[in-house]
């Protein structure tokens, strides 16, 4: 089931209806979180809990690129981008954090796409 829903996910992508997570690297993370309010999913790609939220991850990225397009839904693979994980204080996959005007926002809430969208509404109005 999950191996069809993230099939779906990426051929809507192709198709360009579903906005995508940003993929940020070390070299793109700064100026990226400087620029607009960024939700960072922190996740190592064999975690288990990473993986049952992908798609609701996903669908967050579209929603919020429809209805508050100022701010940004990205992702950090920490077993790539290691040093900027460290440099995060990221202990646990998942970790999101909210990145706004130089504050970080710990998610500390449930996991479904209406409690996420609710958190990045209140956080950035």
């Amino acid at each position: 089931m999950l191996r069809y829903c993230l099939f779906a996910l990426v051929a809507l992508q192709l198709a360009g209806v579903l906005a995508a997570p940003v993929q940020l690297t070390e070299a793109t993370f700064d100026a990226q979180v400087e620029q607009q309010p960024t939700f960072v999913k922190f996740f190592a790609p064999w975690c288990g809990h990473c993986k049952r939220l992908e798609p609701t991850w996903h669908a967050l990225a579209d929603k919020v690129d429809a209805e508050i397009p100022n701010v940004k839904i990205a992702t950090v693979d920490c077993t790539v981008e290691s040093g900027l994980c460290n440099k995060n204080n990221i202990r646990g996959y998942p970790t999101l954090i909210l990145f706004k005007t130089g504050e970080q926002i710990a998610y500390q809430g449930g996991r479904t796409e209406q409690d996420l969208i609710s958190f990045v509404k209140e956080k950035t109005a």
